[in-house]
C-alpha cells in the first residue's frame, strides 16, 4: 500500500493503445513506508487478509470469507502472460498458495480449486476482475472471516484498504526493489463509480456499476485527479473529516497527521480489500496516471499522488459470489480430473462458474500483479 508519500496497491489503467496498467500495493502518504502507524501487525483484526503466492514470485492479497474456505480476490492474480483480452478462466490450484500471519506465526494453505468469473476480459478496463479460491481445509481459527458490503451506498463513504503490496510514498511512488512481504493498511474514499470516466478524458468502457474510484490527494487542487479531469472536487479524507465536523484546519499539525490517512494501492495490493465498516466492499483491481499533465506528481503511473485507483464493486456481484460458496468443492478420486464445470442457474444471465480441481493443466496466459 502506499501512504501519501510511499506506494499504492493495483494496476495501473491506459486506453487500448496505451501502456497496459500495472498491479497495485498500498502506498503511504508519509515520506516513511515503513511508518509503524501504517504496519499491520498480526492479531490486530487483519489476519484474514492473506498473503497469494505463485510460482514465478508474483505476489497478490485476498480476503477470507465467511465460510473459513474461501479468498475473495481478483482475477487478474492468475494471469501469468501478458495477453490483452485472452483471459484465463482455467487456472490451475498448484499455481497458489495462501499465507496467513498470525499472532502464532505463519501458516500457508494449498488451493483445492480456483473460480473466476466467467466475463472476466483481461482488457484495460479490467471488466468482472474477481476471483474465489477454495481452500483445501478450513482456514486457521484465528484468521478473521469477513462479510460482504451488499449495500449500493459505497460513494462517498471512506474505506480502509489492507494489502501486501511493496512500500512506496504519495511523493515518490512504489518501490519496485521492495522484497519485503509487509501487511499494510490506510485510508480512502470512494468518489464515484468506475463508469464515470467512460467519458472523456479516459473513455474508459467500464461496465456501469461495477466499479469504484477513489483517486490518491495530498490536498491541493491541482493533484485533485478526479476534480482536474471530471470536475468532481474534494480532497479525499480531508473534506470528509470536514463535513463530519471532525477536523479544523487551524492546525497544520492536524492537516498532516489527516493527509497521513489516505494511501493508494501498489503492486501486490491486487486483490486486496476495501473495507465499509468491517465488511468488504471492494476488490483492488487497478489504477491509471491521469492525461493532464501536472496533476500526477511523479508524471508516471506508480502510486503516486495524483492518481486514480478502482476496485472491483462486491455488491455488483454477490449472486456471483454466493453462488460459489454454495458449491463448495471436496476433492476426491473421482473428482480430481481436469477440472470440472457447474451451472448455476441462479446467477443472473444464468453465468456458468469454473471450478479448477487441483490437477487441471494451467492455460499459459497473462498475469497482471507483481514480480518482486
Amino acid at each position: 500500500m502506499r501512504f501519501p508519500s510511499a506506494p499504492h496497491f493495483a494496476g495501473g489503467r491506459s486506453r487500448p493503445d496505451a501502456q497496459r496498467p500495472q498491479p497495485l500495493a498500498i502506498v503511504v502518504p508519509t515520506d516513511d513506508p515503513n511508518d509503524p502507524r501504517f504496519l499491520v501487525p498480526p492479531g490486530s483484526g487483519y489476519d484474514g487478509v492473506v498473503r497469494l503466492e505463485f510460482p514465478d514470485d508474483g505476489i497478490c492479497t485476498g480476503a477470507l470469507l465467511r465460510t473459513g474456505r474461501h479468498i475473495l480476490t481478483a482475477a487478474h492474480c492468475f494471469e501469468a502472460v501478458q495477453q490483452t483480452g485472452i483471459p484465463n478462466l482455467f487456472p490451475s490450484p498448484d499455481d497458489v498458495s495462501v499465507s496467513f500471519d498470525l499472532p502464532t506465526g505463519s501458516a500457508t494453505l494449498a488451493a483445492a480449486s480456483v473460480a473466476i468469473h466467467p466475463e472476466w476480459d483481461n482488457t484495460e478496463n479490467y471488466n468482472n476482475d474477481l476471483a474465489i479460491i477454495e481452500l483445501v481445509q478450513l482456514a486457521p481459527a484465528q484468521a478473521e472471516r469477513y462479510a460482504l458490503y451488499r449495500r449500493r451506498d459505497e460513494v462517498g463513504q471512506m474505506i480502509t484498504r489492507v494489502g501486501y503490496g511493496v512500500r512506496g510514498t504519495g511523493r515518490t511512488g512504489e518501490d519496485p526493489n521492495d522484497e519485503t512481504t509487509l501487511k499494510r493498511l490506510g485510508m480512502n474514499r470512494y468518489d464515484t463509480l468506475g463508469d464515470t470516466l467512460n467519458e472523456p478524458p479516459l473513455e474508459a468502457d467500464i461496465l456501469p456499476g461495477t466499479q469504484l474510484v477513489y483517486d490518491f490527494d495530498n490536498g491541493l487542487r491541482r493533484n485533485d485527479a478526479l476534480g482536474v479531469e471530471y470536475g468532481l472536487h474534494d480532497l479525499g479524507v480531508i473534506d470528509q473529516m470536514l463535513a463530519a465536523g471532525s477536523l479544523t484546519l487551524g492546525a497544520s499539525e492536524a492537516r498532516y497527521t489527516l493527509l497521513s490517512l489516505e494511501v493508494g494501492t501498489s503492486t501486490g495490493d491486487s486483490g486486496g480489500p476495501s473495507f465499509i465498516r468491517g465488511q468488504i466492499a471492494g476488490i483492488a483491481s487497478n489504477g491509471y496516471s491521469p492525461d493532464t499533465p501536472g496533476v500526477d506528481v511523479t508524471a508516471a503511473n506508480d502510486t503516486s499522488f495524483g492518481e486514480y485507483f478502482f476496485d472491483t464493486r462486491v455488491s455488483a456481484y454477490t449472486d456471483f459470489i454466493d453462488a460459489v460458496l454454495a458449491t463448495t468443492h471436496r476433492p476426491s478420486a473421482q473428482t480430481l480430473m481436469l477440472g470440472g464445470t457447474w451451472g448455476l442457474s441462479s446467477l443472473p444471465l444464468l453465468l456458468a462458474v469454473v471450478l479448477a480441481s487441483r490437477h487441471h493443466v494451467r492455460r499459459a496466459i497473462a498475469r497482471c500483479r507483481q514480480t518482486l
